[in-house]
């Protein structure tokens, strides 16, 4: 029976059973496993997310007058009812799994902040990075990973502080994140694939916006009348580094002189974007997710670059009649390396 006969609806379980690929039991369970509508799935994460509402307000406002005790019970028991929640797999189970899990993480930050005072920052960072680091690793859905995974890389930045350190992890994180891509196939069929596409995407996410996040920590705290407007050196010179080196394993089968050529230019051009890293960053991450097919970090790098090309050129440092040519020159240097990728590909495929 072919699927138009089956009603017409054409699934990718149908297809496959009429190749022969599945039988029609397989089919069958394939099916049951496909999401139904959109809008009755937006009905079903609303629901999900209205239920937690009730159940974490009927728990936590009785269990306020006990202090922050009883609020870090009652955390704990929400982080094991979520996990709980995401091993039943289901539209409904996963987002009421992902909706206790972040109430639960924020009450144990919370109970962490009562008991050391509201100045500790760090402290609750701390905790944070081993409520969400613990959340990550029970199996769970991909958007609870990478919620949690996004949670523990803010919870590090605020560990690590806005300084060099930060720029640093900025680097680490982009590193991160261009690894998991160009690694993809190696570790795609692996049991802990799902853990390491969740980091990856995070970490990926995380870098994208970390740019932004340091200058604003700078600009908030003045000491000593330093400087804290300059361009991030560090930053912009890590993201470069990552970039060449992605560049050129990307170039791998072309020859030493075009490699290097290409990574020289590259460098070029990073340097005459030096005061906008996150651009740098952007660009990096693009060609790696792009290479690797990772659409969502492919389409928020891309996004990203476009925001941070017109913080570029609306930033008051230099006329904008500079940066427009640099823009323009910029753009222009991209496509021609992009046409030389091209013929190199060309090349080696004849």
């Amino acid at each position: 029976m072919s699927a138009r006969e089956r009603g017409g609806s054409g699934s990718l379980a149908d297809l496959l059973c009429e190749r022969g690929i599945v039988d029609e039991a397989e089919r069958q369970a394939l099916s049951a496993r496909t999401p139904g509508p959109w809008w009755l799935m937006l009905l079903q994460a609303l629901a999900a997310w209205f239920a937690s509402l009730l159940i974490v307000s009927a728990l936590v406002l009785p269990v306020i007058g006990l202090g922050s005790a009883g609020a870090g019970v009652v955390g704990g028991a929400l982080c094991i009812a979520a996990v709980a929640l995401c091993r039943r797999g289901g539209l409904f189970a996963d987002q009421m799994g992902l909706a206790l899990s972040l109430a639960g993480q924020g009450l144990l930050v919370w109970t962490a902040g009562e008991w050391f005072g509201p100045d500790a920052w760090r402290r609750m960072a701390g905790v944070a990075v081993l409520a969400s680091g613990a959340m990550l690793l029970p199996r769970a859905s991909r958007l609870h990973r990478v919620v949690c995974a996004l949670l523990l890389s803010v919870a590090l930045g605020v560990l690590i502080g806005s300084g060099v350190a930060g720029e640093a992890f900025g680097v680490a994180l982009m590193a991160a994140a261009v690894l998991a891509c160009i690694t993809r196939e190696r570790w795609a069929a692996q049991p802990w694939s799902g853990l390491a596409g969740a980091l990856g995407l995070a970490f990926g996410l995380a870098a994208l916006v970390l740019p932004p996040m340091l200058m604003r920590a700078r600009t908030a705290f003045v000491f000593e009348g330093a400087d804290y407007h300059s361009p991030m050196i560090g930053l912009a010179a890590g993201a470069a580094l990552v970039s060449i080196a992605l560049l050129g394993y990307l170039l791998r089968a072309a020859s030493p002189a075009s490699r290097l050529a290409a990574c020289g230019f590259a460098l070029l051009w990073a340097l005459v974007f030096h005061t906008a890293p996150g651009l740098i960053v952007a660009v990096g991450l693009f060609m790696a997710a792009f290479q690797a097919s990772q659409r969502t970090l492919a389409g928020f790098a891309l996004l990203a670059a476009v925001l941070y090309v017109g913080e570029f050129y609306y930033l008051l440092d230099v006329s904008l009649l500079h940066k427009s040519v640099l823009l323009v020159l910029g753009g222009a240097a991209l496509l021609a390396l992009r046409a030389w990728v091209l013929r190199i590909e060309a090349g080696a495929r004849t």
